[in-house]
């Protein structure tokens, strides 16, 4: 079979971050980020032709297991979204490579960080372009692993390693889910083809209604560890113990963006039921990772918390029905919060390349200030992203944000404090990102203004600040509806747009506005400190402590399983052994006595009848020895016996 073009692109776009991986293994280190970087450039470029000119819902397919009749295939697929998704991994993960040129160069384990990038983009390109949800779940999987390498990346140090093992076992838990979903699909379809699967009608097909509903649930479960959702949202700010280019590429583009993918891909199969239950815990989420980041002091776990609270905004409009509302907010989410994480990543590099004083946390906001001067491009840049995230008009998380809000407050299936979490969260977000804002750039004044940005650092910050200007994704960046990305997206299996209501911008941008303005007068102005200070009176613990939800993990899980491991130990040691060694004890005196009665009954026995019968045959040998005279004696002595005994039976 002849391959086109068209059928080697996506072939390219999934190997090539593979190739450039192991290159960077096998070229000197100093050079093994710059083959990363000339991949990814391809791999862009591929994406990008890829888009216009692969034609949507065409595929590859290859026969993987043959039994029989029965044929089992696995291969990729090329649509709207996968063309989109594409396209934004190769944005970020080549401006992470560029950015991480200049922050991993002192680093003498370059050539290993830049080969986990290769495996990881070779992992998420499989994710998206996978046509069998069995195939996702093995890119699924490995994207888990390389995430755990790259989280742990620095291994001597102490936290690093926690928080991968941390952040791999928690995503086992909605593994499980997965696994769940897959095996009921197949059990009731024989086929794990995605597009086969979306196009049938689940309940006519014959499946049951339990049987779909648990299905929906165990996909989503797996959305809910991949993508930090609650419960399972605690992984992701411990994770930042990683580079932090790794953040910008795993926690805020990628790796987390995967189960919102998932979620969108399969959509056509969820039951509502299972939407609802979206829904919820998405609002859930989106409120709790925003009222987490206000007590946050260090820059990345902010950004972090932020990630779980718009995860959670995807979610929630994949609940309310309009995934297509979550898929443009995973868009322009991925560039202005990756923009966001460099720039930290920015300051962080700053803080490693200027201040050697032992002790001094360059990620503490408490130890900033004043940065505008000193970090100009990082500044502004920071300025668009935040902006951006905290959904003001003329940026695009206006234009995403929107659209999901139009979506809550059109879907009547769900709970009402839904919606109103959702509101809230615009509020919350904007305030804690003002108070990282002007607390790290404003707030005090800083003389030291020899420091210069690298060009490494400038290009990837300045594309990323561009792409969060509504423009980009509108020609009118005041109304959602006309963005480019919707007649694109408008026919994805048959889904609609949300509704437009003219009082969610309204509400929206005066929370917005209401937020920033808040934490300037607190932060900037040192005004309200006495309802702040209330506010915190009630409320910091509970926010720095992010409800509490890793003490309450610990203490039910972690030490609940160690107490249950304790009584396990004692039951197997005071009563299991204690009986086994009284068996055993048993055995040996039964052992004991059953040898004593071998030896002397048994034995015995047969040793006095082997004695016997020696004896008796020593003796009656003798009448055998071959002299007559002893015959003849012995005759006589038979006879005279004989006569004896017949006499006294006669007598």
């Amino acid at each position: 079979m002849m391959l086109k073009y068209t059928d080697i692109l996506p072939l390219m776009i999934l190997f090539l971050p593979l190739l450039g991986g192991l290159l960077s293994l096998l070229v000197p280190a100093k050079r093994s980020g710059l083959s990363v970087v000339i991949v990814s450039i391809l791999v862009l470029i591929y994406s990008v032709s890829g888009f216009f000119n692969i034609p949507f819902n065409s595929g590859l397919d290859l026969d993987w297991i043959v039994a029989g009749s029965n044929i089992f295939q696995v291969g990729l697929y090329y649509d709207q979204l996968a063309g989109i998704m594409a396209i934004v991994v190769a944005v970020v993960a080549l401006l992470v490579a560029i950015f991480s040129l200049e922050y991993m160069k002192h680093d003498e384990a370059q050539p290993r960080y830049f080969a986990l990038l290769g495996l990881f983009a070779f992992s998420m390109y499989g994710i998206v372009l996978s046509s069998n949800l069995l195939l996702t779940f093995i890119f699924w999987e490995l994207v888990g692993f390389s995430s755990y390498l790259l989280i742990g990346f620095w291994f001597e140090k102490e936290a690093p390693p926690i928080s991968s093992f941390k952040a791999f076992l928690m995503n086992k838990v909605g593994d499980i889910g997965f696994l769940l979903g897959i095996f009921i699909l197949f059990a009731y379809f024989k086929t794990l083809n995605i597009q086969t699967l979306i196009g049938l009608d689940p309940l006519n097909a014959g499946l049951p209604t339990t049987m779909l509903v648990l299905m929906g649930v165990g996909l989503f479960l797996a959305a809910v560890g991949k993508s930090a959702q609650f419960p399972l949202q605690t992984w992701l700010p411990d994770a930042m113990t990683g580079p932090t280019p790794v953040s910008a590429l795993i926690h805020a583009a990628t790796m987390v963006a995967a189960g919102v993918y998932l979620m969108v891909r399969v959509f056509p199969l969820l039951a509502p039921e299972v939407l609802t239950v979206i829904g919820v815990v998405g609002g859930i989420t989106a409120f709790m990772g925003a009222f987490a980041a206000f007590a946050q002091n260090d820059i990345k776990k902010i950004l972090a918390y932020s990630t779980v609270s718009q995860l959670g905004y995807m979610i929630m409009a994949v609940g309310a029905g309009f995934p297509v509302a979550a898929f443009v907010h995973l868009t322009t989410h991925a560039f202005f919060k990756a923009g966001l994480f460099l720039c930290s990543g920015s300051i962080i590099h700053y803080y490693h390349e200027t201040k050697h004083e032992s002790g001094f946390d360059p990620q503490d906001i408490r130890n900033m200030g004043g940065l505008r001067k000193v970090l100009p491009i990082t500044f502004v840049a920071f300025t668009l992203c935040m902006l951006s995230l905290a959904g003001l008009p003329l940026f695009s998380g206006f234009l995403s944000k929107e659209m999901i809000l139009n979506g809550l407050a059109s879907a009547d299936h769900l709970p009402s404090f839904v919606m109103v979490f959702g509101f809230a969260s615009v509020f919350m977000t904007a305030a804690y990102m003002a108070r990282l804002y002007f607390k790290v750039f404003f707030n005090v004044e800083f003389k030291d203004q020899k420091y210069t940005e690298a060009a490494a650092v400038k290009v990837p910050l300045f594309i990323l600040s561009l792409l969060s200007i509504g423009f980009v994704f509108s020609a009118n960046p005041l109304n959602p509806d006309s963005s480019w990305l919707l007649p694109i997206l408008a026919d994805f299996s048959g889904i609609a747009i949300a509704q437009h209501f003219t009082l969610v911008p309204v509400l929206s941008i005066g929370l917005a506005l209401s937020g920033l303005l808040f934490s300037y007068l607190y932060v900037e102005k040192d005004q309200m400190t006495g309802l702040v200070n209330t506010i915190k009176s009630l409320t910091y613990q509970l926010s720095h402590q992010n409800f509490y939800l890793d003490k309450f993990y610990k203490r039910a899980l972690v030490q609940g399983a160690w107490l249950l491991a304790k009584a396990a130990y004692w039951w197997d040691q005071q009563v299991v052994d204690r009986v086994v060694n009284l068996i055993g004890k048993t055995q040996v005196v039964l052992a004991y006595f059953t040898g004593w009665f071998d030896r002397s009954i048994v034995d015995g026995g047969v040793k006095l009848l082997t004695w016997t019968v020696n004896f008796a045959g020593n003796r009656t040998r003798q009448i055998q020895g071959g002299n007559l005279q002893s015959y003849l004696v012995w005759a006589v002595f038979g006879v005279l016996l004989i006569f004896y005994f017949f006499n006294l039976l006669i007598g």
